[in-house]
């Protein structure tokens, strides 16, 4: 399984928004992917503007093909318009 976390900071006063585009827009969007297994949006409980999006795939591959698709395209914009100074990725393979 191939795992990826995004770490974002989300602008101030942007938290609802963020949360209403993982839910409404963007779950939808990758759920319907190949290879896709899950998704969590996780709140940091140390300060009210970070979050962990924790993607997983059955492999890198799937997640990369996902990120080629022109739906990514759609959606991923509106989570990262919400976020201070981009965001940071860890990638990680299950052992």
């Amino acid at each position: 399984m191939f795992a990826l976390h995004v770490e974002l900071a989300v602008k101030s006063g942007s938290q609802a928004a963020l949360e209403k585009v993982f839910a409404e827009n963007f779950l939808p969007a990758i759920s319907a992917q190949d290879g896709f297994v899950a998704a969590q949006l996780l709140h940091s409980n140390d300060t009210d503007t970070n979050y962990r999006l924790c993607l997983n795939f059955d492999q890198q591959a799937s997640q990369q093909k996902w990120v080629a698709t022109d739906l990514h395209q759609e959606v991923w914009p509106l989570v990262e318009n919400l976020c201070e100074k981009g965001y940071t990725v860890a990638r990680y393979t299950a052992v």
